[in-house]
């Protein structure tokens, strides 16, 4: 796999958008030691200080019209790779968490050309981060575990595990989201863009949409989820 590693750049995901044509390989992986302006869904800004793990995995041939359930797909594989760690659940659509707070975030885009498409998946995850904004409801496994985690050892294998989850049959990958949601039978408040709704979130059905008693909602519509 070739991997391109920077010590600080603005974004991994802005970076792997600007050259993915220049790479003369179908995968690659741009990493991250900190990262200056980097962004989550919908623009909002990421915190990726020194100590974390800041990654973009872009796969090229990718059928765009995956994007939104491949979120879905790379939260489980690295709740997967952060389970060896400490114990995490999903909050749907993008984050992994732990009861301590927000470990992990996913945003994934695309860049579609005729047919075919490039997927840019961006992980970030709170491995050796020591301190975190206030406001902000996050830990890290450092933290957690009171010990250093190896960075290049985690990389290697969340990209081992976004690989064998991509090839899962979908409807594997929603019985194990049901099984690691977070979110399940509690009271969340759903935010999208210039709206926000409390319900009781169900299950994620068939189609990855996050069933409520107050109604179904798309990965996309959903600008994040609150536990009230």
């Amino acid at each position: 796999m070739l991997i391109f590693k920077f010590p600080s750049i603005t974004s991994t995901q802005d970076l792997a958008e600007a050259i993915y044509n220049m790479v003369n390989a179908d995968k690659f992986v741009i990493v991250a030691d900190e990262q200056t302006r980097a962004r989550g869904r919908y623009r909002r800004e990421w915190y990726s200080p020194k100590g974390g793990l800041w990654f973009t995995y872009v796969i090229k041939g990718f059928n765009p019209e995956k994007v939104p359930f491949t979120t879905l797909s790379v939260s489980l594989a690295i709740r997967d790779v952060l389970s060896k760690y400490i114990d995490t659940m999903i909050r749907w659509p993008n984050d992994i968490v732990s009861k301590n707070g927000k470990v992990s975030g996913i945003l994934i885009e695309a860049i579609v050309e005729g047919n075919s498409g490039t997927a840019f998946i961006g992980a970030g995850i709170d491995t050796n981060v020591d301190t975190f904004p206030q406001g902000i409801k996050a830990t890290s496994i450092k933290k957690e575990l009171g010990k250093y985690i190896d960075n290049e050892q985690v990389l290697n294998e969340v990209i081992e595990k976004i690989n064998e989850y991509l090839s899962l049959d979908e409807q594997k990958v929603i019985d194990q989201l049901n099984r690691y949601l977070s979110i399940r039978d509690k009271v969340i408040k759903i935010i999208g863009r210039e709206w926000e709704k409390q319900c009781k979130a169900l299950f994620v059905d068939f189609m990855g949409r996050l069933v409520t008693d107050c109604g179904i909602f798309e990965v996309e519509e959903v600008l994040r989820v609150e536990e009230v």
